[in-house]
């Protein structure tokens, strides 16, 4: 039970610091929520534009959670991850897409995710 309310928060510090990114004008290609093999949850950001600059987005992510500290409680328990769209969680999860953005059992070359959910679908 308190392992689902974490993951629950989890989810929901994901999903805040998404609607900051867009309100400060991080344009965001894919968003993707992922379960890993203890249970925890990582926000995956493919931002728009594909560059190679992924320091620069990801210090971005970092400011954007800084400048809204007090609306993200749960920014320490927060992971996440800038990655280019060719990430392999993001091809696993998008291979096997579902219509309710919830994913279980992907698995694409080689990667598999037990469970994912798709907060910004891929344009």
């Amino acid at each position: 039970m308190a392992a689902q309310q974490i993951v629950a928060e989890e989810f929901e510090t994901a999903r805040r610091l998404l609607d900051f990114l867009e309100a400060d004008g991080f344009v965001v290609d894919t968003a993707i929520w992922a379960l890993d093999e203890e249970g925890r949850g990582r926000l995956f950001i493919v931002p728009r534009g594909r560059g190679d600059d992924t320091l620069r987005e990801t210090i971005r992510v970092a400011q954007t959670i800084v400048d809204h500290r007090d609306e993200l409680p749960g920014r320490y328990d927060l992971r996440y991850s800038v990655v280019k769209p060719e990430n392999e969680i993001v091809q696993a999860v998008k291979v096997a897409t579902a219509p309710d953005g919830r994913v279980r059992g992907a698995y694409h070359n080689g990667t598999y995710v037990d469970e994912a959910f798709i907060l910004r679908p891929a344009a």
